[in-house]
């Protein structure tokens, strides 16, 4: 068991010092100064970027001097030499609301999911841009709710949300209904990240909610939602959740945020070591200087 977790701990090591390898390199430095820097010798830097150079991930442009692929992090488990699957990203709500300037919906076919005490809302769905529902509050509002689905980047959210802006507006048009699509806003946002190292944190139905005391990141002027992040188990096992899009950005970042604080953190060190150095230089030249000044004296 000692000797499983001793392996473990040292993969980790190597994992850590490649990730650092790796960014130097990506900086121009040679391996040789590489070595230097952390200590170790040529032969082992040289022993732990093989794999990468055997992948086609860094290649010699020429004595010493090595090009890095800029998706590297995406592609590779440095340790092990792996594919690393990314994040799955899940625009699990979109709701955008609409004011009525004029005219009256005819919902006489549309579908009653819920009944309230002093009016019926009512429902249609569409099958265009992946899927919408289109909710008539009562003829002074519409709300259109994008159907759950998993995107590839945040900017795919804002493309999303402008088609519903051109789109919803012309189809309500042509029924002689005039939709405010300049105040229309976000009213409510859902970006769920699945997270399969942290399964396991929460229990079945626990939930967790952090709140920002900031606005969220806007898609439209007139939002004003409060930024918020939250975990639990939908639509994914472990989900991070947020309504801020600038909050998810960071978040996906993380790993790449704390490498650099790993090499900042090795610069820090390296310094702090040159600063000891220093002082130890310093004291024994006071001490030198007490002695002469002693023999003066005497």
């Amino acid at each position: 068991m000692k000797k499983q977790v001793n392996q473990n701990n040292k993969q980790v090591n190597q994992k850590d010092r490649l990730t650092l390898v790796v960014s130097l390199m990506s900086k121009g430095l040679t391996p040789s100064k590489i070595a230097k820097r952390l200590k170790v010798s040529k032969p082992y830097i040289s022993k732990l970027i093989r794999p990468l150079k055997e992948k086609g991930l860094i290649k010699n442009k020429g004595y010493g001097v090595w090009e890095v692929n800029q998706n590297i992090n995406k592609l590779t488990d440095f340790s092990l030499g792996t594919r690393i699957n990314k994040p799955t990203t899940n625009l699990h709500a979109l709701q955008i609301n609409f004011p009525i300037l004029e005219g009256k919906i005819k919902d006489k076919n549309w579908e009653i999911k819920e009944k309230l005490n002093h009016w019926l809302p009512k429902y249609k769905g569409l099958i265009i841009l992946g899927g919408l529902t289109l909710k008539n509050n009562n003829n002074k509002s519409i709300t259109v709710f994008a159907k759950s689905r998993n995107i590839k980047k945040l900017e795919d959210i804002d493309i999303l949300a402008n088609q519903i802006r051109a789109y919803v507006p012309q189809y309500f048009k042509i029924q002689g209904v005039i939709l405010d699509n300049i105040n229309c806003k976000t009213s409510n946002l859902n970006i769920a990240t699945e997270d399969k190292p942290a399964g396991g944190m929460l229990r079945k139905g626990e939930k967790f909610e952090l709140k920002f005391n900031k606005q969220a990141e806007k898609i439209f002027p007139r939002d004003n939602l409060s930024s918020k992040a939250w975990m639990d188990g939908s639509p994914f096992k472990f989900t991070a959740e947020t309504n801020d899009k600038d909050w998810k950005r960071n978040y996906l970042k993380m790993p790449f945020t704390i490498r650099d604080l790993a090499i900042l953190n090795v610069e820090f060190n390296k310094n702090l070591e040159v600063y000891n150095k220093n002082i130890k230089l310093h004291l024994s030249v006071l001490n030198e200087i007490k002695k002469a000044i002693k023999r003066l004296g005497k």
